[in-house]
């Protein structure tokens, strides 16, 4: 009965364009969790002892119970024997924003340099690495996205990223620079890397895995000084969202409407379905309180913001 009820809530929350893949996994061990003690219904004290039971961090603890919550609510409002776990049932876990490493544009000039040596020159690897680090800190998109990217999806008017995290898609016009490196690329691409239909490409010829490219990427920057991997602060691949996100901030003009329409434009662009969610990547950075000290020193001589 609980298999089915996790059935229909899964397939109720994905019409309306959520994945849940980590979600679905947590609530079909849960079921069978709960399906071992002969639970028809969501108990409290089961959840308690499920969570318990699976000896996670407090982190994961926390994402358990909150997807057994919203479970136990969605159920619970057809059928009131489903009992709604009390919030603080796990020890409370507060979720804290790890600071990004801050690459300047001088890092990412190196990263996609160093990127063209990692074979022998001119090979399809070389160019394949340097074309998708580069295109990461050209246009914000997740590892996932430009991973998924087929060649069709290539055009004319820019890249389109089929069936996102919100399950959407959208269209990324692509600066003149970036657009003929893609189309280089995708030139060698097509004569070297045979009918796979993804635009990235392994060495086998098949899609490239994100655990590769992470790999490679932390090689990239060890190697280059950028980072070590003593530090305490290591970048990480997803850093360079943060990076457009920021260079977009700092390069956007000074007038409100302006600025208004760019927070518009970068929000299309990391793929948010809310506004919000742009301004966890920004950060306050001394190139930005630079402009923002130079437009306060204009308005205080008479000028507008």
């Amino acid at each position: 009965m609980l298999s089915a009820s996790v059935d229909s809530y899964l397939a109720a929350r994905r019409a309306i364009g959520y994945q849940l893949r980590d979600t679905e996994d947590i609530l079909r061990d849960f079921v069978a969790f709960a399906s071992a003690k002969a639970d028809t219904h969501i108990c409290s004290r089961t959840v308690l002892e499920w969570i318990q039971s699976r000896n996670n961090s407090p982190l994961r603890n926390h994402v358990r119970l909150q997807n057994v919550v919203r479970l136990a609510r969605y159920l619970h409002a057809e059928d009131d024997r489903h009992e709604i776990p009390p919030q603080d049932a796990s020890p409370r876990y507060t979720n804290q924003r790890r600071p990004p490493f801050l690459f300047s544009p001088g890092d990412v000039n190196l990263l996609v340099r160093e990127a063209r040596n990692l074979a022998l020159k001119g090979s399809l690897l070389s160019h394949t690495y340097s074309t998708l680090l580069g295109l990461l800190a050209a246009t914000g998109m997740r590892i996932s996205e430009a991973l998924s990217l087929r060649i069709e999806d290539v055009t004319p008017d820019g890249l389109l990223i089929r069936s996102t995290k919100f399950g959407k898609s959208r269209l990324l016009p692509l600066h003149k620079t970036t657009k003929e490196h893609i189309e280089s690329y995708l030139k060698r691409r097509l004569c070297e890397a045979g009918s796979c239909p993804f635009l990235f490409v392994s060495v086998k010829g098949v899609k490239l895995h994100g655990n590769t490219v992470r790999a490679v990427f932390r090689r990239l920057i060890y190697r280059l000084g950028i980072a070590q991997p003593e530090n305490k602060l290591r970048p990480r691949l997803h850093d360079l969202r943060f990076y457009f996100a920021n260079q977009v901030l700092t390069h956007s003009p000074g007038n409100h409407n302006d600025i208004g329409r760019h927070m518009i434009a970068l929000t299309t662009y990391l793929g948010h379905s809310d506004i919000r969610n742009s301004y966890w990547y920004l950060e306050a950075t001394l190139s930005l309180f630079s402009k923002i000290a130079d437009q306060c020193e204009d308005y205080a001589n008479g000028g507008n913001l």
